[in-house]
């Protein structure tokens, strides 16, 4: 790997980091095509993606922490079948064929754009307590889990939209999505890890410094800016990566 390469991989995944640990999330979901789009293997990518997730939403969940962002009962029904289910995702996906997997990628993308746009706050902050609402935090928790292993994307996006119907604070929202997020990532990262055979694990290094650069940055910015600037700035974001990847599937 030139020094080129790893001072671009760097800033990219420092910048994306950035923008994405200020909304809870991880940048996994629009980093992975781009390692894939410059000839890294995708499940290379995936669990760089994952580790990528650790630790700028290690970091970002600490701050959402300290700043009483996180809704730590809501979150751990979540966060429970997520942790099970991730591994199962990094499984099957070293045995899915790679187009496969990118046009689950733009399903995804468009899936988290649509939700992302027309999310509305039920307002009713206790709801997450009632019977069905916790099969629901198992039922979706697992489902983010094990698209979150198979894509290398921590699930986060694929709850976010659901705790926007739980909680009105969408900063609350972005800390407790993270949180499930990071212990979600953890263990699809350690999957791969087992699964993986000859990694050069200088990408995981410059990733993983880019991740921590990420945290820090959000960190420092995540109280400067409006809940939903952060909000609109992932949406300008995901559309990009989602119309260069239907337009390589194209072409």
């Amino acid at each position: 790997m030139n020094s080129g390469f790893s001072i671009l991989i760097l800033f990219v995944t420092w910048v994306f980091s950035s923008v994405f640990a200020m909304a809870g999330l991880g940048a996994a979901n629009t980093l992975i095509p781009v390692y894939y789009s410059v000839g890294i293997s995708f499940s290379i990518a995936a669990a760089a993606g994952l580790l990528l997730n650790v630790f700028s939403l290690s970091t970002a969940t600490v701050n959402n922490w300290k700043n009483k962002h996180i809704d730590w009962r809501t979150g751990t029904i979540f966060m429970i079948p997520a942790v099970i289910m991730a591994p199962i995702g990094a499984i099957l996906g070293m045995h899915v064929p790679r187009n496969i997997l990118l046009i689950i990628f733009v399903i995804f993308l468009l899936y988290t754009l649509f939700n992302l746009l027309t999310s509305r706050h039920s307002g009713n902050r206790n709801m997450i307590f009632q019977k069905k609402a916790i099969y629901l935090g198992v039922i979706v928790g697992g489902i983010a889990g094990f698209m979150g292993g198979l894509l290398g994307v921590g699930g986060g996006m694929i709850i976010l939209p659901v705790l926007t119907y739980l909680e009105t604070d969408y900063k609350k929202v972005s800390g407790t999505s993270g949180y499930v997020a990071l212990f979600s990532s953890a263990s699809g990262f350690i999957s791969y890890l087992s699964i993986l055979h000859g990694v050069d694990y200088t990408l995981w290094i410059i990733v993983l410094a880019g991740g921590i650069l990420g945290g820090g940055t959000a960190s420092f910015l995540v109280n400067r800016f409006k809940s939903s600037t952060i909000k609109y700035i992932i949406i300008v974001i995901i559309a990009v990566v989602a119309l260069k990847l239907v337009y390589s599937l194209l072409i």
